[in-house]
């Protein structure tokens, strides 16, 4: 397991430099047909590319971390399943394979968003571009199934968790839970699928961006929707906004929940850590929607207008990028059982890695798991 996680790291290591230089010359490349005349007048070309390249070079950094944690704790789940609550690490098996999909989807694409009224481009300088555009865009749109799978994923999470402090748990089971989790993909999968079908003239997309920009993108691995009003996308807007209605609904029935539990009833030092915990843990996700959150409302308000088109080539992706590593770290470091396996295996891969093979570490055992 250590040799494997040492590999990953190395070869996670080699994709960030090698991407980060190939979407460097690609930009390189690109900028050198940028003209001063260009419609949105703003500062120096050298700007906008460290700009463009900074940026970019964070998003591929927070996302192949956020990969490699996702990685980390679905296999510690698997590799424990039989040790932890059945039913949650269902829900958050789910919730980690959207996060994995979201950060694969990203670091295959690596796209630059160019906007120009209601029109809404792709340029691609991804490995995607090895195989083709129809393949990028595809990617694309897989992209946003996630980050809406994503979104509910969150509901359920916090749904479970009412329920546990409610005459509801006997409700819940695997069947069930298995259930909710397919349902919760309909949704996206309806968004998905008009994505994925949606054709563009791409001689008219071109001559769309024109209208704004100068440079020449005939040459670019290059998609998009030539009209914000016949295009999925008002669609995919509102299924990232309307859930967080019923998630924070959600959220203020827990905290109302557990604050009367905790005043009327008398409990053991176990719950009341229990408590502790799922009060912390559900304040902490109540916030990463906002990350998603702001990233759609920078979207539609350069859509309305009310920002410039800069904010979107530059600043989209990048503040949402932070739940990929967020979301698995709240879970190893406020649940007990992960945050115990992973000390266990940090423990055995610094004692690799130090060449001491003797440093070891006694195991607990397996009812020491609180059921969360």
């Amino acid at each position: 397991m250590s040799g494997a996680i040492y590999i990953c790291c190395r070869v996670f290591n080699i994709k960030i430099v090698k991407m980060v230089s190939i979407y460097y010359s690609k930009m390189n490349s690109s900028f050198h047909h940028f003209s001063a005349n260009a419609t949105f007048v703003g500062p120096p070309p050298t700007f906008h590319q460290i700009l463009a390249i900074v940026l970019m070079s964070i998003k591929i950094i927070l996302n192949s971390i956020g990969l490699l944690l996702n990685c980390l704790l679905l296999w510690l789940i698997i590799s424990n399943y039989q040790k932890l609550h059945k039913t949650f690490s269902i829900l958050l098996t789910y919730t980690l394979i959207n996060d994995c999909l979201i950060s694969v989807t990203l670091l295959l694409t690596i796209k630059r968003i160019v906007q120009c009224h209601e029109t809404l481009a792709m340029v691609f300088f991804g490995p995607c571009t090895f195989v083709s555009t129809s393949f990028c865009h595809v990617l694309d749109a897989v992209h946003l199934h996630a980050l809406q799978n994503w979104i509910l994923s969150q509901i359920l999470l916090i749904g479970f968790r009412t329920a546990m402090l409610s005459s509801a748990q006997s409700f819940i089971s695997m069947k069930r839970t298995i259930t909710f989790c397919m349902l919760a993909w309909l949704p996206g999968l309806i968004s998905l699928g008009l994505h994925v079908t949606y054709r563009f003239s791409r001689p008219r997309l071109l001559e769309l961006i024109h209208r704004c920009y100068s440079e020449d993108f005939s040459y670019s691995y290059i998609s998009g929707y030539e009209s914000f009003y016949n295009s999925p996308i008002p669609f995919t807007i509102a299924m990232l906004l309307l859930p967080n209605i019923p998630h924070y609904f959600l959220a203020y029935c827990f905290r109302h929940k557990q604050n009367n539990d905790l005043k009327r009833t008398t409990m053991s030092m176990t719950t009341l850590r229990m408590h502790s915990t799922l009060r912390k843990v559900s304040t902490m996700k109540a916030f990463l929607p906002l990350f998603l959150l702001a990233d759609v409302l920078i979207y539609f308000f350069c859509q309305l207008e009310l920002l410039p088109p800069q904010f979107i080539e530059y600043f989209l992706g990048t503040i949402s990028s932070s739940i990929n590593i967020l979301n698995p770290v709240i879970a190893m470091c406020c649940f007990r059982p992960y945050r115990k396996m992973f000390k266990e295996y940090y423990r055995l891969i610094i004692s690799k890695l130090s060449a001491h093979p003797k440093v070891m570490f006694s195991e607990g055992s397996s009812d020491e798991v609180v059921n969360l």
